[in-house]
């Protein structure tokens, strides 16, 4: 018998792996809690600041992001203390070779910001929310430039 406190280690080795994915998708589906983004490799996509002038909490995004409100961040915090990135980007850098379209609106709607290079502060942006792009973007598609 193992004497290990976790789950997945009393499962039989060939079903581990499947019961782990399970238990993932599981999860996943309750729809609740935020996720954090990534682990993304250190030369793709993007990088998006809480504050102006690369200033704060950063993250590194490499993949599209239809909801911000999903992505484990600093603003916003729940009643479990658990905040997300939704309305709380204020600068973003632009990794070589890559471009990001930021988006008012959950699914990739709203409002919309081509950026092809470091912005050093959003609200120096017009736009449709408080005048600017500060503080207003709620989903985000990444690609790697042609």
């Amino acid at each position: 018998m193992l004497n290990h406190p976790c789950i997945i280690c009393l499962v039989r080795p060939p079903r581990r792996l499947l019961f782990a994915a399970g238990l993932a998708a599981a999860i996943a589906a309750c729809g609740g809690g935020t996720q954090p983004l990534g682990p993304t490799p250190l030369d793709q996509g993007v990088v998006v600041f809480m504050n102006s002038g690369y200033r704060g909490t950063s993250q590194q995004v490499g993949a599209d992001v239809a909801d911000l409100r999903k992505a484990e961040g600093p603003c916003s915090a729940d009643e479990n203390g658990t905040g997300s990135w939704d309305d709380c980007i204020s600068s973003i850098r632009v990794l070589p070779g890559w471009s990001a379209r930021l988006y008012g609106d959950k699914n990739f709607r709203g409002a919309v910001l081509e950026v092809t290079e470091d912005i050093a502060d959003l609200s120096s942006l017009r736009g449709d929310c408080s005048g600017s792009y500060n503080d207003c973007i709620s989903s985000i598609r990444v690609s790697k430039n042609q």
